[in-house]
Order: C-alpha cells, then structure tokens, then sequence
C-alpha cells in the first residue's frame, strides 16, 4: 500500500500528464475540411431569381433587399429575372431574429451577440432543395446612421459571399460579427 505522500504526488502526476495531454491536442491545428464538389446548380447557375422573405413592414428589411438586388445585379455575372420559373437558380432573401428573442428597447443582443440576421438561401428550382444558405448577423443600432453602416457592410459581405460561393469557392466564412 502507498504511503498518502506518495498517492498524492502519484495522483498530482497524472493529473499533470493528463492536463499536458489535453492542452497538447488542443494546440494541434485543426485540419482543412476535404475539398468536396458545390452542388452544381450553384456553380453553373447563369439566371437568378431573388425573392425577399422579409417583413415588408420593415424598412431594414426592404432596403436590405433592393441593395442586395442591386449588388448581385452589379457583380454583372448573371442575368437577374422577375419570374422564378425562368432561373436557373433562386435567392432567397430571409430577415431572421434570434429564436425566442425581440427587438425591443433597442436591445439587440443576446449577451454579446447580435439578435438579428439576413440569410440567403439558395433554392433549386427543380427539386425546391435548399443547396446553400448563407448567414450575415448584424446589429440593430439606435442613431439611423449607425444602422445604415450596420446594414451597408452586412450587404457588402453578403454579396461578396453569394459571388464566392457562386465561383465554385465557398466563402472563407470571415462574419462580419462573431458567430459563436
């Protein structure tokens, strides 16, 4: 039987192994997801129709999606059409806040993190799958100018994303705020 200095110091010693174990794998990289094939619909898609899912009581909302619109229709890519049954592919553009959650008192936060969201789903006319969906979180701010900021760079990014990811390259999934 072990003496109770030796069993603590036995005891301290696997903890410590255990301890530098855990820290030593969780310094290990993470490795590169595999290289796995976009649905082809998003890569060869050359018409695109986009619908808005949003509140069309909310300004945020339908200013978000007529820059939106603009910001595809500025990539000059694809040909934008006003019937669904004529794309090649579908945009749908979604304003979402978080489950159980309002914006009310302008608190737009769940602790840290912003309540509100667009996110672009990209339907396949055929089979009505949802291919892809992109998420851009943004804050509800109090001063208008501060909420225009807000909504231009969630915009910027999510029209930068919609032309990675309709360039065979998925988005390098850099939000513009934390997604945790």
């Amino acid at each position: 039987m072990m003496s109770n200095h030796k069993a603590r110091t036995h005891t301290v010693a696997i903890t410590l192994a255990f301890l530098f174990a855990t820290c030593a794998s969780a310094q290990t990289p993470t490795p590169a997801p595999p290289n796995i094939p976009l649905p082809s619909a998003l890569t060869t898609a050359k018409t695109l129709f986009i619908g808005n899912a949003g509140d069309q009581q909310n300004a945020d909302c339908l200013r978000v999606y007529n820059d939106f619109y603009a910001g595809i229709a500025n990539l000059k890519r694809f040909q934008l059409v006003t019937d669904p049954n004529q794309a090649d592919l579908i945009l749908e553009l979604h304003y979402e806040i978080a489950l159980g959650q309002s914006v009310d008192n302008n608190n737009s936060y769940i602790g840290d993190k912003p309540i509100r969201q667009f996110r672009v789903a990209f339907i396949d006319l055929r089979s009505h799958a949802i291919l892809w969906a992109l998420t851009e979180r943004t804050n509800f701010a109090i001063l208008q100018s501060n909420r225009d900021k807000d909504l231009d760079q969630t915009i910027a990014t999510l029209v930068s994303d919609v032309n990675s990811l309709l360039s065979s390259v998925p988005p390098n999934n850099k939000s513009v705020v934390t997604h945790e």
